[in-house]
């Protein structure tokens, strides 16, 4: 399935208005800004949303090569904070694996600082069209 329609489909990101900056084979980088609706009570966005972004760009590059493949293990380490109004970015790159089997790379920033990383698992053994 391209992209563009799996994107259509993900009705979680229209709650976090991430936008897609870029999909390409074993890649995706996100965009989300921090409204007020996501913030903790520290008053910084909680750690879910900025996994949830991750997670999304996650998604999109590990079934960025047509086969459908779900997250099996996330682990994200959160490095330092951000406010409302920030716009943080999320990049994911397959780094290893196989065909059903892939691992994954997560990166969320702002300002050019990385705010949070991790490493994910995805898994999958049929691709998007065998699906009926």
């Amino acid at each position: 399935m391209e992209p563009a329609k799996l994107v259509e489909k993900d009705m979680f990101r229209r709650h976090l208005n991430a936008e897609v900056l870029e999909v390409k084979k074993g890649y995706a980088k996100v965009r989300c800004t921090i409204n007020r609706e996501y913030l903790n009570f520290h008053g910084t966005a909680h750690g879910a949303v900025i996994m949830a972004v991750a997670d999304f760009a996650f998604a999109l590059a590990v079934n960025s090569d047509g086969m459908r493949r779900s997250a099996v293990s996330i682990k994200m380490d959160f490095l330092k904070p951000s406010f409302e109004g920030d716009q943080i970015f999320a990049e994911a790159e397959v780094t290893g694996g196989g065909r059903r089997l892939v691992f994954c790379e997560l990166v969320v920033y702002r300002d050019g600082e990385i705010i949070a990383k991790g490493d994910a698992i995805a898994y999958g053994k049929e691709r998007w069209e065998d699906q009926t």
